[in-house]
């Protein structure tokens, strides 16, 4: 099938396009009605101070220039009238904020990535935010890839610990095996490399590509929701949870506290 790749797309256009992404996989995964409101934009999509570290993180480690131009280290004091008017000017301005803190975590990540030999190797001469467009079984599909080289995609990741244990869990509970699969099927490019930074000093770096049986399974698991997607759009009915009564269970941590 024919796959558009848009190099200088807008991020907020790209948002726009009502195509499945992996976002929409993960909204799909907590009910098809879920997806069907996030879809509709009657979601509100929370803005969390760890999104917006990455939105930042991402525009200082991939598009240095760009960060330069949108953010400011902002370290007046807002309580004072001095404070307000610089703190003003700088939105006034058309920039971003930043207090101490938050820029010299941003600042630091970025130069340890660019420090960090096989991440800097990897983020030389690659093309940034490139947008995928397909359509696989009729369902049109998109991908945003943070950075692509000549056969392998990059994809940044800002978190606490970017140890191989805590990254694996980060990789589990986020579900970067599907995001993996979903952009080698949709680029047709099968390596798919993580560079995971730490938001706090020491910005530990680290550089990781999933194992086939990962990948595996996030191919599975894509396969097996875009069966339910097509079946909802199908019947156009997209249910939420189950309608009769459920029995349910307590977590197994619960019996361990009454010992």
């Amino acid at each position: 099938s024919t796959v558009d790749i848009m190099y200088d797309m807008p991020a907020a256009d790209y948002h726009e396009a009502k195509a499945l992404s992996k976002s929409g996989l993960d909204q799909f995964r907590k009910s098809p009605a879920h997806f069907r409101s996030w879809q509709d934009g009657k979601t509100r999509n929370e803005s969390s101070p760890a999104l917006e570290f990455g939105t930042a993180a991402h525009c200082a480690v991939l598009e240095p220039e760009r960060f330069i131009l949108t953010y400011r280290l902002f370290n007046g004091d807002r309580r004072s009238k001095q404070g307000k008017e610089d703190h003003q000017l700088i939105i006034d301005n058309g920039q971003i904020p930043l207090p101490p803190d938050q820029w010299y975590n941003l600042t630091g990540a970025a130069d340890a990535v660019h420090a960090h030999p096989a991440a800097a190797g990897l983020l030389d001469g690659i093309k940034t935010e490139v947008s995928y467009f397909a359509e696989w079984s009729g369902i049109e599909v998109k991908a945003r890839l943070d950075g692509i080289g000549k056969d392998y995609i990059i994809d940044l990741k800002t978190t606490q610990d970017a140890s191989p244990a805590a990254f694996a869990k980060s990789c589990a509970q986020f579900r970067y095996h599907v995001q993996a699969a979903w952009y080698q099927r949709i680029t047709g490019i099968n390596r798919f490399i993580f560079i995971a930074v730490e938001k706090e000093a020491p910005y530990g770096v680290c550089c990781y590509e999933l194992d086939q049986q990962a990948i595996d399974l996030g191919n599975s698991i894509i396969d097996e929701q875009l069966r339910t997607y097509i079946e909802c759009q199908e019947l156009n009915s997209w249910p939420c949870y189950p309608s009769t009564t459920q029995t349910l269970s307590l977590p197994a941590w619960a019996a361990r506290q009454s010992e």
